[in-house]
């Protein structure tokens, strides 16, 4: 069963962990002006190995549930707050950070939301027309600042409302980050003592 969305709660787990996200979907869209219509969280993240740490230990503080097929960079979670979607970002991320802007969201809780040009780019390609026209109604910057556009097509695969994922980015992120914490006592060690300290404990 669905845990009732607790938003801000959700965030502000990921951030007390240092996790590096930026804000998107519904939600994003909701704090950028536009309707409140959404049933989930949805972020993306940077793909890199302490980055996936620090969401993998958000995941377990939140008793995250995988759902459904995960995607070459695409998971989804049922989670103590409600439902997350985690979209994993390569090379990109660091520039679709920089567009990002940090809003406050209330109750103390700020983090990074898209920009509405990426937003727009991210639901073109969703197929999601309806959404489009809502969001360049609420921005002003020109949609050529978006996510570049001209990845070839036939280098995604599923598509979700925040478009295609690549299938060329390895195991899925729900593969690598729950390998890396199935032994959290072995995990915890290495975090205390170090890694050569924690081999020879």
């Amino acid at each position: 069963m669905s845990q009732p969305l607790e938003p801000l709660r959700m965030l502000a787990t990921l951030r007390s962990n240092g996790a590096t996200y930026v804000l998107v979907g519904g939600l994003a869209n909701a704090v950028r002006g536009g309707p409140i219509d959404t049933d989930d969280v949805d972020i993306a993240i940077r793909r890199d190995d302490d980055n996936y740490r620090r969401v993998a230990v958000a995941l377990r503080q939140m008793a995250a549930v995988p759902v459904g097929e995960d995607a070459a960079a695409r998971c989804s979670y049922e989670t103590s707050f409600g439902a997350l979607d985690v979209i994993e970002l390569g090379e990109e991320f660091d520039a679709f950070y920089e567009r990002a802007s940090d809003e406050d969201l209330g109750n103390g809780v700020r983090c990074r939301v898209a920009s509405p040009a990426d937003m727009i780019q991210l639901t073109r390609l969703s197929g999601d027309l309806a959404t489009v026209v809502n969001l360049v109604s609420l921005q002003e910057a020109p949609a050529e600042e978006a996510l570049d556009a001209s990845s070839p097509r036939d280098a995604f695969v599923h598509e979700d409302e925040f478009g295609p994922t690549r299938d060329d980015r390895g195991p899925g992120l729900l593969n690598k980050m729950w390998s890396r914490f199935e032994d959290i006592d072995g995990f915890m060690s290495r975090v205390v003592y170090g890694d050569e300290n924690a081999r020879s404990r």
